[in-house]
């Protein structure tokens, strides 16, 4: 008797779980995290990259909305596509030098 009493009380407990979880799913969802730039008049978006020692920007050039940056530095070349309105980096490509 004891066994099956625990066993139907297992059973309820994740019944109401599963209801539970369905609750919250379909009655009370959460609303989506949106990020967005809340800038004061005057403020200007800023995007701080933090460069290697030797790294200079070689190239910058605007495709649109985005900005493509080229940097050279001692052991490596890298482009960085800019979403400057976002102030995100998009995507990043690095081609490392070979020694001779």
């Amino acid at each position: 008797m004891l066994v099956i009493g625990l066993g139907i009380a297992i059973l309820l407990v994740l019944a109401a779980m599963i209801g539970m979880a369905i609750k919250q799913a379909v009655f009370d969802p959460k609303p989506l995290a949106t990020a967005t730039a809340t800038l004061q008049p005057g403020e200007v978006p800023e995007l701080n990259l933090d460069l290697a020692p030797g790294t200079t920007v070689a190239e910058t050039r605007m495709d649109g909305h985005t900005l493509i940056v080229r940097l050279s530095g001692p052991d490596s070349e890298e482009i960085l596509i800019l979403d400057p309105a976002k102030q995100k980096v998009l995507s990043r490509v690095r081609f490392n030098k070979k020694a001779p």
